[in-house]
């Protein structure tokens, strides 16, 4: 018999995290409470739910069909003290949200803030990711990512499209000049962004007519966007970044946009901003609460969230 809730729930988030730290930061815990939570419930059932080695944590057989069988149930439990809380008017518990770090940095504090005004009793787990998390994995409730999915089985709210400007500092246009056309970045020192999939070229889009400029002179190459955003302002080259996180610069003079006449991104793929849950969260009242919310407030013109 599983005599306690909690202990159920942490072995949940080590389950879904596969690390005993990740699933103490999620519940804000310490290390030591999850694993006297975890040890305690395979007393209790008499089985060895997880397999511990200094690299990872695996799922038993029997640890299998415990989180299968008691993510639902736990998912039933968390809705419907929901939708009894909402019933008496309030609005409670903890939502996860995973946001692309800039984003969150750039954009989030003012938002979550005036949330937290509107539901005091509601706890917002933030995380600001580098890397690029599986929504399908489920672990967080709301996910802030540009790109549309593949899979239809999760909803994916478009909130915005991400436009791209092609940005240098004062400094650096002073010392090499301004390019006219595309083709002419070609002669300039450029930054290309890597992720799992590298930045090779650059499109340009002026009305009918379409140019792809190769990055393949980039001096310098990196998967840490911060990188490439200082190396911005300290006039080292031109970079193409998201119009979300260069818009305070250009306003104060600290970059430049250049060959603004022409539309330019990084791929050819879809580049909107999105709200993307599963069906069966969006029933958590708490969770609908925050995804209408965020949904409302970063895709109003008049509050500059989103609009630059």
């Amino acid at each position: 018999m599983i005599r306690s809730l909690d202990s159920l729930r942490a072995f949940l988030a080590v389950a879904q995290y596969t690390s005993f730290a990740k699933a103490a930061a999620q519940l804000n815990l310490s290390g030591s409470s999850v694993s006297r939570h975890v040890a305690e419930l395979e007393k209790e059932l008499g089985v060895i739910l997880l397999t511990r080695s200094t690299r990872k944590v695996a799922l038993t057989e029997a640890g299998k069909t415990l989180f299968e069988r008691a993510s639902q149930i736990v998912a039933s439990l968390d809705e419907l003290g929901g939708n009894l809380k909402e019933i008496s008017g309030h609005i409670s518990g903890s939502v996860s949200i995973s946001a692309p770090w800039w984003f969150s940095a750039e954009f989030l504090p003012t938002a979550l803030a005036e949330l937290h005004q509107k539901y005091p009793e509601l706890k917002i787990h933030l995380d600001g990711e580098d890397n690029i998390l599986d929504p399908h994995e489920g672990q967080y409730d709301i996910y802030l990512r540009f790109g549309r999915l593949n899979d239809s089985g999760l909803v994916a709210k478009v909130i915005t499209e991400d436009k791209y400007w092609l940005v240098a500092a004062p400094s650096y246009i002073k010392k090499n000049g301004i390019p006219k056309e595309p083709q002419a970045l070609l002669t300039h020192q450029i930054f290309a962004f890597r992720f799992k999939k590298p930045h090779t070229s650059w499109f340009f889009k002026q009305g009918k007519k379409q140019f792809r400029v190769s990055l393949q002179h980039a001096w310098l190459r990196t998967n840490n966007p911060v990188t490439i955003y200082h190396s911005t302002l300290l006039g080292e080259g031109i970079a193409l970044l998201p119009a979300l996180s260069v818009g305070n610069d250009l306003h104060q003079g600290r970059l430049i946009r250049l060959l603004s006449e022409y539309q330019i991104t990084p791929n050819r793929l879809d580049n909107h901003l999105y709200l993307i849950y599963s069906k069966d969260k969006v029933r958590i009242k708490k969770i609908k609460c925050v995804i209408d919310f965020l949904a409302n407030k970063l895709n109003d013109p008049s509050e500059g969230y989103i609009n630059t």
